[in-house]
């Protein structure tokens, strides 16, 4: 079938041992009808080129795999990233150095229109209007007959599910000074958010708010590009970038693109709601092994994939 839209669709691949299965999933219960090219991302060459060739060869050559220089910010001190902020409970307990490489990932995911940038998106993917962002450990379990991409259009963002999280102290502390540079860039602009969660907060300098609101899962994610850069976009992006959310305090994309949408959008986010129709699965089976290393760096690190093959051998 030829393609309605100009549209790709995009893997950040560290979990090596279950891409085929990713890939499996997505392609028979999906885009084997649509045949959308997807563009597999990796941080540096973790995948060998016998190894792409044979995944190209079974996926009809719609495979295109891309390895992304990655680097920390020249303009965030070291004792400023995240894995140093001891201070922070869910740092001293759960996220070391060896574990920077998903503050990559953070800034991967939110940089969306930064092609070609170090640490970005491929330059390639610049001709697309649309972009689908999935998880390298989702399970698309049933069919869907028709195309994700037509729903879009209306709408900046799609998402496989909604998800709303209580502002626990793991939450805040992955949070830490977003309602700040939120609030900083809505009241030197002049904004009046749509969202009304959003508008009273600003009015009542209520920095809870953000706690308050249903985020996109960032698992399975739709992005009408052409929508989401209006005039603010490269701005707000610049500065969310400037001020370090991602590598500092370790933001996710779904905080900091969903906060923007909502300021903008009368209609910011459609849910499939596919977790509770049956139809996606965020943890295909498998990924629990990934566990047992989750002090390494899983978005950079060769040693790891490796050591799943050993796991049996290690954890008996």
């Amino acid at each position: 079938m030829k393609n309605k839209h100009n549209a790709a669709i995009v893997i950040l691949a560290a979990r090596i041992p279950l891409l085929s299965k990713v890939l499996d999933k997505l392609y028979f219960n999906w885009n084997i009808r649509f045949n959308y090219p997807i563009y597999i991302h990796t941080f540096g060459k973790i995948i060998s080129k016998r190894e792409q060739e044979k995944i190209k060869k079974n996926y009809k050559n719609q495979i295109i795999f891309c390895e992304v220089e990655t680097e920390f910010p020249k303009h965030i001190p070291e004792k400023e990233l995240y894995y140093n902020r001891k201070y922070l409970n869910y740092v001293s307990k759960a996220f070391p150095k060896k574990r920077s490489g998903y503050l990559h990932m953070c800034y991967f995911k939110t940089n969306i229109t930064k092609f070609g940038s170090k640490g970005c998106l491929d330059k390639k993917l610049e001709k697309y209007d649309k972009l689908m962002f999935y998880d390298d450990d989702c399970e698309l379990k049933n069919k869907i007959d028709y195309d994700l991409f037509n729903l879009s259009n209306e709408y900046p963002i799609v998402t496989g599910f909604l998800t709303k999280r209580k502002g626990d102290q793991e939450h805040r502390d992955i949070t830490e000074n977003l309602w700040l540079f939120y609030q900083e860039f809505i009241n030197k602009n002049k904004i009046t958010p749509l969202n009304k969660i959003l508008s009273e907060a600003i009015k009542k300098k209520k920095s809870d708010a953000i706690y308050d609101l249903e985020y996109s899962c960032g698992a399975l994610e739709i992005y009408n590009l052409k929508l989401i850069k209006n005039r603010y976009w490269s701005e707000y992006l610049n500065e969310a970038n400037y001020f370090g959310g991602n590598y500092k305090y370790r933001w996710g994309d779904m905080q900091v693109i969903n906060l923007f949408v909502r300021t903008f959008f009368n209609k910011p986010i459609l849910n499939l709601d596919l977790i509770n129709k049956g139809i996606l699965n965020n943890k295909i089976e498998g990924s629990d092994q990934f566990i047992y290393f989750n002090n390494l760096d899983v978005y950079n690190s060769k040693l790891f994939n490796y050591l799943i093959k050993l796991k049996k051998f290690i954890f008996p």
